[in-house]
């Protein structure tokens, strides 16, 4: 009977989000269901993540599972980030240097306005209603060959 008493104390894991990367690098400020203290607090790092998947969880607000140390809510540990964004309006990423890549095609587009670029044959396709390109300085357009309208 004491046995079953204490397991049933055992808290279960909560659903957070990260608040910001701590200045050590190795402890995360979140924020979970049933906080009692009523704001962000630190949790360990349950594996290894990337800086830019921590970001990408801070700036989406991206769901994350949180376990607690032998049950104790003030020793939380962040085990995952679910990166599904199938619900969520926007989604932002934020890096030094951003890789999108496709074998045969990446297509970038929203409502009319689409680019497409073309691994198969080396040609990049731009098509919506009105296009607008702005320079400071030059604006160049190179090509063997070159037709307008």
């Amino acid at each position: 009977m004491t046995a079953q008493t204490s397991s049933s104390k055992r808290i279960a894991a909560r659903v957070g989000y990260i608040k910001s990367i701590h200045s050590d690098d190795y402890h995360l400020s979140i924020d979970f269901e049933g906080n009692p203290s009523q704001e962000p607090v630190l949790a360990a790092m349950g594996r290894p993540f990337t800086r830019a998947q921590i970001n990408m969880a801070i700036d989406n607000q991206l769901d994350c599972r949180i376990d607690f140390m032998n049950g104790d809510l003030s020793t939380p540990i962040v085990r995952d980030i679910y990166f599904s964004v199938l619900a969520k309006d926007e989604l932002v990423i934020s890096a030094k240097h951003v890789v999108l890549k496709g074998t045969e095609e990446v297509v970038i587009g929203s409502g009319s306005a689409k680019t497409k670029f073309s691994g198969n044959d080396g040609r990049i396709t731009t098509e919506a209603d009105y296009i607008t390109t702005n320079a400071q300085k030059s604006n160049k357009i190179q090509g063997e060959k070159i037709t307008l309208n």
